[in-house]
Protein backbone atom coordinates (compact mmCIF):
# COMPACT_ATOMS: atom_id res chain seq x y z
CA UNK A 1 0.00 0.00 0.00
CA UNK A 2 1.59 3.49 -0.56
CA UNK A 3 0.65 6.74 0.68
CA UNK A 4 -1.46 7.58 -2.14
CA UNK A 5 -3.89 4.97 -1.99
CA UNK A 6 -4.30 4.74 1.58
CA UNK A 7 -6.83 6.39 3.69
CA UNK A 8 -6.58 9.21 6.07
CA UNK A 9 -6.71 7.86 9.70
CA UNK A 10 -8.17 10.04 12.54
CA UNK A 11 -7.07 8.48 15.90
CA UNK A 12 -8.42 9.95 19.05
CA UNK A 13 -6.39 8.91 22.44
CA UNK A 14 -3.35 8.33 20.32
CA UNK A 15 -0.69 9.47 22.63
CA UNK A 16 -1.21 5.73 25.44
CA UNK A 17 -1.99 2.29 24.72
CA UNK A 18 -3.84 0.60 21.95
CA UNK A 19 -3.83 4.18 20.37
CA UNK A 20 -0.32 5.02 20.46
CA UNK A 21 0.60 1.39 19.34
CA UNK A 22 -2.09 1.25 16.48
CA UNK A 23 -0.86 4.42 15.34
CA UNK A 24 2.59 2.91 15.00
CA UNK A 25 1.08 -0.13 13.38
CA UNK A 26 -0.63 2.09 10.60
CA UNK A 27 1.95 4.12 10.12
CA UNK A 28 4.51 1.13 8.57
CA UNK A 29 1.91 0.82 6.26
CA UNK A 30 2.26 3.47 4.56
CA UNK A 31 -0.99 5.41 6.20
CA UNK A 32 -1.27 9.10 6.77
CA UNK A 33 -2.80 9.83 10.12
CA UNK A 34 -4.02 12.41 12.35
CA UNK A 35 -3.39 12.21 15.69
CA UNK A 36 -5.25 13.50 18.51
CA UNK A 37 -4.62 13.48 22.56
CA UNK A 38 -4.45 15.79 25.44
CA UNK A 39 -1.21 14.41 26.79
CA UNK A 40 1.34 16.23 25.41
CA UNK A 41 4.64 14.79 25.87
CA UNK A 42 3.20 10.91 25.12
CA UNK A 43 2.28 12.75 21.89
CA UNK A 44 5.83 14.35 21.23
CA UNK A 45 7.72 10.92 21.89
CA UNK A 46 5.44 9.53 19.57
CA UNK A 47 6.37 12.10 16.91
CA UNK A 48 9.73 11.38 16.87
CA UNK A 49 9.08 7.65 16.44
CA UNK A 50 6.86 8.43 13.67
CA UNK A 51 9.39 10.53 11.81
CA UNK A 52 12.21 7.98 12.27
CA UNK A 53 9.49 5.53 10.28
CA UNK A 54 8.97 8.50 7.54
CA UNK A 55 5.38 8.35 8.23
CA UNK A 56 2.91 11.82 7.32
CA UNK A 57 1.23 12.80 9.71
CA UNK A 58 0.03 16.00 11.68
CA UNK A 59 -0.19 16.09 15.62
CA UNK A 60 -2.99 18.02 17.67
CA UNK A 61 -3.50 18.43 20.98
CA UNK A 62 -7.59 17.81 20.94
CA UNK A 63 -9.87 16.64 23.63
CA UNK A 64 -12.77 14.59 22.90
CA UNK A 65 -15.27 16.45 24.93
CA UNK A 66 -14.40 19.51 24.14
CA UNK A 67 -16.14 20.35 21.00
CA UNK A 68 -14.68 23.56 19.55
CA UNK A 69 -11.10 22.76 20.75
CA UNK A 70 -11.62 19.34 18.88
CA UNK A 71 -13.09 20.75 15.50
CA UNK A 72 -10.51 23.00 15.31
CA UNK A 73 -8.19 20.38 15.65
CA UNK A 74 -9.70 18.00 12.90
CA UNK A 75 -9.70 20.59 10.74
CA UNK A 76 -6.04 21.28 11.72
CA UNK A 77 -5.15 17.50 10.65
CA UNK A 78 -7.52 18.11 6.91
CA UNK A 79 -5.42 21.07 6.17
CA UNK A 80 -2.17 18.92 6.69
CA UNK A 81 -2.64 15.17 5.70
CA UNK A 82 -6.49 15.42 3.83
CA UNK A 83 -9.52 14.99 4.44
CA UNK A 84 -10.78 12.28 7.04
CA UNK A 85 -11.44 9.22 5.76
CA UNK A 86 -11.42 7.19 8.54
CA UNK A 87 -12.21 7.89 12.43
CA UNK A 88 -10.54 5.34 15.07
CA UNK A 89 -12.08 6.84 18.12
CA UNK A 90 -9.49 5.15 20.59
CA UNK A 91 -9.38 7.61 23.50
CA UNK A 92 -11.23 6.05 26.44
CA UNK A 93 -11.31 6.19 30.55
CA UNK A 94 -11.86 3.56 32.58
CA UNK A 95 -11.32 3.02 36.59
CA UNK A 96 -11.84 0.84 38.88
CA UNK A 97 -16.36 0.99 40.70
CA UNK A 98 -16.94 -0.99 43.17
CA UNK A 99 -20.50 -0.58 45.43
CA UNK A 100 -21.58 0.59 47.47
CA UNK A 101 -20.17 3.68 46.52
CA UNK A 102 -21.25 4.27 43.14
CA UNK A 103 -19.10 7.30 42.45
CA UNK A 104 -21.42 9.71 40.54
CA UNK A 105 -18.27 11.72 39.05
CA UNK A 106 -16.26 8.68 37.91
CA UNK A 107 -19.93 7.59 36.24
CA UNK A 108 -19.85 11.00 34.28
CA UNK A 109 -16.35 11.59 33.07
CA UNK A 110 -16.42 7.58 32.19
CA UNK A 111 -19.47 8.63 29.51
CA UNK A 112 -18.76 12.18 28.81
CA UNK A 113 -15.15 10.46 27.14
CA UNK A 114 -16.28 6.84 26.18
CA UNK A 115 -19.74 7.75 24.89
CA UNK A 116 -19.67 11.40 24.32
CA UNK A 117 -16.61 11.87 23.41
CA UNK A 118 -17.28 9.01 20.60
CA UNK A 119 -20.41 10.62 19.54
CA UNK A 120 -18.31 14.36 19.40
CA UNK A 121 -15.51 12.94 17.38
CA UNK A 122 -17.86 10.97 14.86
CA UNK A 123 -20.11 14.57 14.72
CA UNK A 124 -16.93 16.57 13.54
CA UNK A 125 -15.81 14.35 10.38
CA UNK A 126 -19.32 12.71 9.58
CA UNK A 127 -20.63 15.68 7.45
CA UNK A 128 -17.23 15.51 5.31
CA UNK A 129 -17.53 11.68 4.82
CA UNK A 130 -21.32 12.09 4.18
CA UNK A 131 -20.38 14.75 1.08
CA UNK A 132 -17.77 12.70 -0.46
CA UNK A 133 -20.48 9.57 -0.44
CA UNK A 134 -17.87 7.10 1.80
CA UNK A 135 -16.06 6.88 4.92
CA UNK A 136 -15.49 4.37 8.10
CA UNK A 137 -16.18 4.96 11.95
CA UNK A 138 -14.11 2.53 13.84
CA UNK A 139 -15.30 2.25 17.65
CA UNK A 140 -13.57 1.02 20.09
CA UNK A 141 -15.32 -0.82 22.87
CA UNK A 142 -15.00 -3.70 24.84
CA UNK A 143 -16.26 -7.17 25.85
CA UNK A 144 -17.56 -5.55 29.07
CA UNK A 145 -19.86 -3.85 27.32
CA UNK A 146 -22.04 -6.81 26.95
CA UNK A 147 -22.60 -7.80 30.32
CA UNK A 148 -21.99 -5.75 33.18
CA UNK A 149 -19.00 -6.29 35.57
CA UNK A 150 -19.41 -5.26 39.24
CA UNK A 151 -15.66 -4.25 39.13
CA UNK A 152 -16.19 -2.15 36.27
CA UNK A 153 -19.43 -0.66 36.73
CA UNK A 154 -18.78 2.62 35.01
CA UNK A 155 -17.18 1.40 32.47
CA UNK A 156 -19.04 -1.01 31.46
CA UNK A 157 -22.27 1.15 31.36
CA UNK A 158 -20.27 3.39 28.86
CA UNK A 159 -19.25 0.63 26.23
CA UNK A 160 -22.59 -1.14 26.77
CA UNK A 161 -23.68 2.50 25.78
CA UNK A 162 -21.30 3.06 22.95
CA UNK A 163 -21.98 -0.66 21.15
CA UNK A 164 -26.13 0.14 21.11
CA UNK A 165 -25.06 3.86 19.69
CA UNK A 166 -22.65 2.37 17.16
CA UNK A 167 -25.33 -0.39 16.06
CA UNK A 168 -28.11 2.54 15.89
CA UNK A 169 -26.01 4.71 13.50
CA UNK A 170 -25.47 1.51 11.03
CA UNK A 171 -28.22 1.24 8.95
CA UNK A 172 -28.66 5.12 8.32
CA UNK A 173 -24.96 5.73 7.62
CA UNK A 174 -24.59 2.26 5.12
CA UNK A 175 -27.04 4.28 2.80
CA UNK A 176 -24.71 7.17 2.45
CA UNK A 177 -21.86 5.48 2.04
CA UNK A 178 -20.41 5.71 5.83
CA UNK A 179 -19.69 1.87 7.45
CA UNK A 180 -19.16 1.30 11.13
CA UNK A 181 -17.05 -1.09 12.91
CA UNK A 182 -17.44 -1.36 16.30
CA UNK A 183 -13.83 -3.43 18.40
CA UNK A 184 -14.44 -5.28 21.28
CA UNK A 185 -11.07 -6.23 22.68
CA UNK A 186 -10.47 -8.64 25.56
CA UNK A 187 -7.84 -7.61 28.00
CA UNK A 188 -5.38 -5.35 26.71
CA UNK A 189 -2.26 -4.35 28.86
CA UNK A 190 -2.72 -0.85 29.36
CA UNK A 191 -2.71 1.37 32.14
CA UNK A 192 -6.36 1.40 32.68
CA UNK A 193 -5.92 -2.35 32.77
CA UNK A 194 -2.80 -2.81 35.04
CA UNK A 195 -4.56 -0.47 37.71
CA UNK A 196 -7.53 -3.35 39.12
CA UNK A 197 -5.79 -5.37 41.79
CA UNK A 198 -6.85 -8.71 40.36
CA UNK A 199 -5.58 -11.76 42.76
CA UNK A 200 -4.44 -13.81 40.11
CA UNK A 201 -2.57 -13.55 36.87
CA UNK A 202 -4.69 -12.17 33.97
CA UNK A 203 -3.84 -13.01 30.22
CA UNK A 204 -3.68 -9.74 29.02
CA UNK A 205 -2.79 -8.91 25.12
CA UNK A 206 -0.12 -6.46 24.53
CA UNK A 207 -0.87 -2.74 23.16
CA UNK A 208 1.16 -4.00 19.86
CA UNK A 209 -0.70 -7.07 19.31
CA UNK A 210 -3.97 -4.89 19.41
CA UNK A 211 -3.20 -2.52 17.19
CA UNK A 212 -2.41 -5.36 14.66
CA UNK A 213 -6.05 -6.63 14.50
CA UNK A 214 -7.22 -3.01 14.22
CA UNK A 215 -5.49 -1.99 12.00
CA UNK A 216 -6.53 -4.83 9.80
CA UNK A 217 -10.04 -3.38 10.95
CA UNK A 218 -9.01 -0.01 9.65
CA UNK A 219 -8.38 -1.51 6.61
CA UNK A 220 -11.22 -4.84 5.89
CA UNK A 221 -13.70 -2.55 7.33
CA UNK A 222 -15.70 -5.86 9.15
CA UNK A 223 -18.64 -4.78 11.01
CA UNK A 224 -17.42 -6.32 14.07
CA UNK A 225 -13.78 -6.89 15.55
CA UNK A 226 -13.38 -9.24 18.59
CA UNK A 227 -10.06 -10.14 19.88
CA UNK A 228 -8.48 -12.51 20.92
CA UNK A 229 -10.30 -15.60 19.47
CA UNK A 230 -10.57 -16.80 22.92
CA UNK A 231 -12.70 -13.45 23.99
CA UNK A 232 -15.01 -14.19 20.53
CA UNK A 233 -15.87 -17.57 22.44
CA UNK A 234 -16.35 -16.15 25.95
CA UNK A 235 -18.64 -13.00 24.54
CA UNK A 236 -21.02 -15.74 22.70
CA UNK A 237 -21.51 -17.65 25.83
CA UNK A 238 -21.65 -14.43 27.87
CA UNK A 239 -24.69 -13.40 25.27
CA UNK A 240 -26.15 -16.37 26.15
CA UNK A 241 -25.52 -16.76 29.53
CA UNK A 242 -29.03 -16.95 31.71
CA UNK A 243 -29.28 -14.29 34.24
CA UNK A 244 -29.30 -16.24 37.29
CA UNK A 245 -26.07 -18.32 36.10
CA UNK A 246 -24.61 -14.84 35.07
CA UNK A 247 -25.69 -13.29 38.50
CA UNK A 248 -23.84 -16.04 39.97
CA UNK A 249 -21.06 -15.86 38.41
CA UNK A 250 -20.43 -12.06 39.05
CA UNK A 251 -21.01 -12.43 43.04
CA UNK A 252 -18.18 -15.45 42.91
CA UNK A 253 -15.99 -13.88 40.67
CA UNK A 254 -16.23 -10.30 42.28
CA UNK A 255 -14.52 -11.02 45.64
CA UNK A 256 -11.96 -13.86 44.78
CA UNK A 257 -11.34 -12.25 41.88
CA UNK A 258 -10.11 -8.73 43.21
CA UNK A 259 -7.64 -8.17 46.29
CA UNK A 260 -10.22 -5.75 47.89
CA UNK A 261 -13.79 -6.58 48.95
CA UNK A 262 -17.54 -5.09 47.90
Amino acid sequence: MTASTSPVVLITGAANGIGRATALELARKNVPLGLLDVDVPNLETLGDELRKLGARFSIQIGDVCQRESLREAIAAVETAVGPIDVLVACAGFGRLTLVPDLALDTLRKTFDVNLFGVAESIEAVLPGMIARGRGHLVGVASLAGYRGFPWMISYSASKAALIAYLEALRPGLARRGVTITTVCPGFVRTAMSTGIPYKRKIDMLEPEVAAKHLARAVLRRPRNCVFPFSMRIGLAVLKVTPDFMFDWMMRKAGPEALSVDF
